[in-house]
């Protein structure tokens, strides 16, 4: 059977790096996040360097600006990446790539707004003020009567007993000035009662590379490839091996891949903590006839070590009153130190001839050990105007719940959970992304791409502040050339 893969005239880069099994923003500085980034870079120059062999070039050069900005001045992230695609001899090729991720704004710290705090009432700040005040002037006693215990005067045991009276006496004056005075502030402050979500400023660079070697012979290829990728507090090296099988006179493509990670993060504490991570893949595409084909992917995870991240800490409810509304008094989120997960893709692709047009459908399920299950549909069409234009709208929706261990308060520091978390990400949301892609064959040897896509999330709990979901609007130009 002749197939007509759409892709030789609908050509067009995806990125589909996720967090959960659904596209979210690559914007927060978390642990998980940071390794979304990588995988948006790599997935986009795998998906461009398939898509340039579609034009039936020998090799091939691009080079790709993205940029990621959310609404109210938070995240923003712009990333250059650079793609090589070249022909050694009939069956082996050379895949590199190069990525580089400026980061910085504003994002949320795991804090409810000020309005959920359990702000310190009149008798917390009066306790407090009178421990203090209460050793304040028992030291203050002490040191102005030593010179009578050194004179031999009195016993120190006297002096000491003398010191207390003087405090029980004094410090419940102090203290009832120094706690109406510190209500009067706290009630007064800007932020006290506050109905958005506390946010932290960032900003880091991170680096990154992959190199892949596609060895193809008769119905078979094999792909080895090494991936590495640094920044200021996280450090990945990843290695992978792929094979696929050509079978029914290649209109059947069985896929197997193996990856492996060796990761080390910095924790809360500033040490360094290891992370391991495993991932099986099993797949195939069948060619339905000659201008239609599905495919499916089953994808299986394992990681294990330091899944936490160090930039988001919980508030208690009980037990830990806030004291400062400019100054939320967390502690470091735990996450598990395992996290298994599947994954199941299913697509399908049919190229329209009288509207010269392609259409590709896809769902995605995803379910781990966390509790978290979340399920992606998505929707592209690819329209061709005259011979040298490709105009691409899309649309995808993602439904995720939330993790066994998510909180917006944990509610008792005394009694504290195996695991809490309040990173948002964790949390029961829906999102959307809708766009519009745009390829430019300019010559034979060059063409010009370029996207925008508006991204929402949505908090479905009725409990997580909307104000820590963010939208963003997301963006890219690129250039390719063959030779």
């Amino acid at each position: 059977m002749k197939f007509l893969n759409p892709l030789r005239i609908f050509p067009k880069a995806k990125s589909d790096g996720s967090l959960n099994g659904e596209p979210v923003s690559p914007c927060i500085r978390g642990f998980v996040l940071r390794r979304h980034f990588l995988s948006v870079a790599l997935a986009l120059v795998l998906n461009l360097a398939r898509v340039s062999r579609s034009f039936g070039q020998e090799s091939d050069l691009g080079y790709r600006h993205e940029f990621y900005r959310e609404d109210g001045d938070r995240m923003s992230i712009d990333t250059d990446s650079f793609l090589l695609d070249a022909k050694i001899n009939s069956h082996l090729r050379v895949t590199g790539t190069y990525v580089i991720d400026s980061i910085s704004g504003a994002t949320p710290i795991g804090a409810p707004p000020q309005k959920k705090w359990p702000f310190a009432n009149f008798n917390d700040l009066y306790s407090r003020a009178y421990g203090q005040a209460y050793t304040s002037q028992f030291n203050q006693y002490v040191s102005q009567n030593q010179i009578y215990v050194d004179a031999g005067y009195e016993t120190f045991q006297q002096m000491t007993n003398q010191a207390a009276q003087f405090a029980q006496q004094s410090a419940p004056g102090i203290a009832t000035n120094s706690a109406s005075a510190s209500y009067h502030s706290l009630t007064n402050n800007s932020n006290y009662r506050k109905s958005t979500v506390p946010l932290a400023k960032l900003h880091d660079r991170r680096q990154a590379f992959s190199i892949g070697l596609p060895i193809s012979w008769g119905r078979h290829e094999l792909t080895p490839s090494f991936s590495h990728s640094e920044e200021t507090d996280y450090k990945s090296i990843g290695g992978a091996l792929n094979y696929s099988l050509s079978l029914n006179e290649k209109n059947t493509t069985l896929n197997f891949g193996y990856a492996h990670n060796a990761d080390r993060a910095r924790d809360d504490k500033f040490v360094w903590e290891d992370k391991t991570s495993d991932n099986l893949l099993v797949g195939f595409i069948q060619l339905l006839s000659p201008k239609s084909y599905v495919t499916f992917n089953f994808v299986f995870n394992n990681d294990y070590g330091y899944l936490s991240d160090p930039y988001r800490g919980v508030m208690v409810f009980n037990n830990y009153p806030q004291f400062n509304p400019d100054d939320p008094a967390l502690i470091p989120e735990v996450r598990p130190r395992h996290r298994s997960s599947e994954v199941i893709y299913g697509s399908y692709t049919q190229f329209i001839e009288p509207l010269d047009g392609s259409l590709d459908a896809s769902l995605r399920f995803f379910h781990d050990s966390w509790g978290i299950i979340s399920a992606t549909t998505s929707l592209d069409w690819h329209q061709k105007l005259g011979k040298h234009f490709v105009l691409t709208p899309t649309f995808r929706y993602t439904y995720q719940t939330a993790a066994d261990f998510y909180y917006v308060l944990v509610p008792d520091y005394l009694n504290l959970p195996a695991a809490y978390s309040s990173d948002y990400r964790l949390s029961q949301m829906e999102t959307f992304t809708m766009g519009l892609s745009l390829t430019w064959r300019v010559a034979k040897h060059v063409s010009f791409d370029a996207s925008y896509y508006r991204y929402v999330m949505r908090g479905l709990d009725g409990v997580t502040s909307q104000s820590a979901y963010p939208s963003a609007n997301v963006g890219s130009v690129g250039l390719r050339i063959w030779f």
